[in-house]
């Protein structure tokens, strides 16, 4: 572990994410399926538009597209420790060759994505070059055209490095952040926290963290929906960093945070995941460190069906039943949810005499003629032969009881 603080912190300033950004209040248009003219991929991981955005030997790091699909940015670094952002736009027939984005060209800014509307852009930029110091900031299009004039500090009032911004289509805003390290000595980890916004003043709340561990956690991104949200951690010294994904379940708590498909991840640094607007393909920056630090940087893409799996939207950890009685028992018609899948499988993988699951009317039935309570496995599929289980306790109680109670 002190070997990867030591790694981390050599390439520190090369690590700025941001995610994309949803402009509050509007329909996000429906993309045409032409990323920069590439043939989609499968499942598994490949390098994105190689020889044209992805490019060898140089240092590629986190893209997004706009929602329409006729606009891209991302970001490139150099070899000293500043980033810069690039841009095409799609013609009636091609994509326009990449170029340096204009409006930030004197910067070093780090991690562009789009709002869904495609007229905001957020993103990371460091100013005073200080331990790799960032702030987040804003920047919008006005008669369809980037203005420096309408770039915007975002305030969240803190001297560490603030990245890796993502926000919600109700305005909150998802970022990653040191600022838990301040006045503490070796402490080099960033944890991940969101800020709500305020409507009436348009000024946020003060951030707090969220899906908070010991480990490093960055390259957040949150769905517009806040649905569920996607980040890095740092896994064990065989693969580094890897892609995680947490879901909000019914009672607006985060499920915990499961290491995606391994398939998708890799032995290097997996980082910068951004997901397309119809949640078809994801994106991510995949790094490659050497003992001399970072050597190879690339965007890689896949499709999504090994990154969304079923989650148990509706918990449940028991329900009572009377000791050798007849039971029927409603459970909740969104038991288990899926992102992009709407039919899923249920099944109940318990076997027990007398108790019966029907998926169709999601009931679950039988006599209570066990002497002891027992737990039940039940398991959702979805068509991509993704899996996710979860148990629930069948639990005894005296004959004198009325009603059946189900214990969130």
């Amino acid at each position: 572990m002190k070997h990867y603080l030591l790694q981390l912190k050599m390439i520190r300033p090369f690590f700025f994410l941001s995610l994309s950004v949803v402009v509050m209040g509007c329909s996000p248009p429906k993309p045409s399926l032409n990323y920069f003219k590439q043939t989609p991929p499968g499942a598994s991981p490949i390098i994105f538009a190689p020889n044209s955005i992805s490019i060898k030997g140089r240092l590629e790091h986190g893209i997004s597209f706009a929602p329409d699909t006729k606009e891209l940015i991302f970001g490139v670094l150099d070899h000293e420790n500043c980033g810069k952002l690039y841009t095409s736009k799609k013609t009636a027939t091609n994509w326009e060759p990449p170029t340096l984005f204009e409006p930030l060209k004197n910067d070093c800014a780090f991690l562009p994505y789009f709002s869904p509307n495609g007229q905001t852009l957020i993103y990371a930029s460091s100013k005073t070059n200080v331990n790799g110091a960032t702030d987040i900031y804003t920047i919008k299009k006005v008669n369809n055209a980037w203005e420096s004039s309408t770039i915007r500090k975002m305030p969240f009032s803190a001297t560490s490095r603030d990245a890796n911004a993502s926000m919600t289509n109700d305005g909150t805003i998802y970022f990653s952040s040191t600022r838990h390290c301040e006045g503490k000595a070796n402490c080099h980890t960033a944890d991940l926290f969101y800020s709500k916004f305020v409507a009436n003043d348009s000024l946020y709340t003060t951030a707090i963290t969220e899906l908070a561990s010991p480990k490093d956690e960055e390259s957040v991104f949150i769905a517009p929906k806040e649905d569920y949200i996607l980040f890095c951690r740092y896994t064990d010294k065989t693969t580094w960093m890897d892609l995680y994904i947490s879901y909000l379940n019914k009672h607006k708590k985060w499920t915990v945070p499961r290491i995606i498909d391994a398939s998708l991840n890799s032995k290097d640094w997996d980082r910068r995941p951004f997901v397309t607007i119809d949640n078809q393909f994801l994106f991510f920056t995949r790094l490659e460190i050497g003992k001399k630090g970072l050597t190879e940087s690339d965007i890689y893409w896949a499709n999504t069906s090994k990154l969304f799996k079923p989650y148990v939207y509706t918990p449940i950890s028991s329900y009572f039943v009377k000791h050798g009685e007849k039971f029927e028992i409603a459970m909740p018609k969104d038991y288990f949810k899926d992102i992009d899948h709407k039919q899923l499988t249920i099944v109940l993988k318990t076997k027990i005499d007398g108790v019966k699951f029907d998926a169709k009317k999601m009931t679950l039935s039988g006599s209570a003629n066990f002497k002891k309570d027992i737990t039940l496995i039940f398991e959702a599929s979805d068509p991509y032969n993704n899996t996710t289980q979860s148990t629930l306790t069948l639990k005894l109680k005296d004959t004198s009881a009325t009603t059946p109670i189900e214990t969130p």
